[in-house]
């Protein structure tokens, strides 16, 4: 990667040979991809602690809707929240981790929706001691066939009537992982054509027996 950032220094390119190295270069940034998700997979999945803190709810959201604002922008799409006034101020988690979940899901939702679309950031508060996120889009949808086996590693939907995304096929794993990870579960809904909703549910509070625990992890 270095030494082809270089090639431009020691001489000009032709055409041909600038389409090579573009190439390469998009090579490297996939593999990169893909090692640095599969160490971040491995990491959680062994079950090396979280650095739990009391995590402000909608600053967390906005960030995240911030982040992507541009991208959905270019995209022409209305990346926009819907709050319930009645979710709770903070839950105890994982603040890369949360972010992560969030930051992986919006890219999906913006990646499968077609121009003109919608999605939303919501959340909802459950039973007093849990909050609920979704992540809901007006894309192409999921088929039935195809929901059971979206968190599993590598899975890729392979549409014909849609365009092929590029991804390493771990995003929703590492998804699963951490959510599972904060003692909470994920799943979907969605039909063809009408759109898809991602929801997280998550305790307020961890268990004692992971408070004190600890993480390193690549972001």
């Amino acid at each position: 990667s270095g030494y082809l950032t270089m090639l431009e220094m020691v001489g000009q390119l032709n055409e041909r040979q600038s389409r090579y190295v573009s190439k390469i270069q998009n090579g490297v940034q996939n593999m990169t991809r893909l090692v640095n998700n599969l160490l971040d997979l491995g990491r959680i999945e062994a079950g090396v602690g979280l650095q739990l803190q009391l995590i402000p709810i909608l600053d967390t959201i906005d960030e995240v809707v911030k982040r992507w604002q541009p991208h959905a922008e270019r995209k022409r799409i209305t990346l926009q929240t819907d709050i319930d006034p009645k979710t709770p101020p903070f839950v105890e988690a994982d603040p890369v981790l949360l972010d992560r979940v969030l930051h992986n899901l919006v890219d999906n939702a913006i990646k499968y929706t077609p121009s003109g679309g919608t999605v939303t950031v919501l959340t909802r508060p459950v039973d007093n001691d849990k909050v609920l996120f979704g992540i809901k889009d007006s894309g192409v949808g999921i088929s039935p066939i195809d929901q059971p086996r979206l968190f599993e590693k590598f899975f890729r939907i392979a549409r014909r009537d849609t365009p092929k995304e590029k991804g390493t096929g771990l995003g929703l794993a590492i998804v699963k992982s951490i959510v599972e990870r904060h003692h909470g579960r994920v799943w979907v809904e969605s039909q063809l054509g009408e759109g898809s909703t991602f929801f997280i549910e998550l305790p307020l509070r961890q268990p004692k027996t992971d408070k004190d625990d600890t993480l390193i992890l690549n972001t």
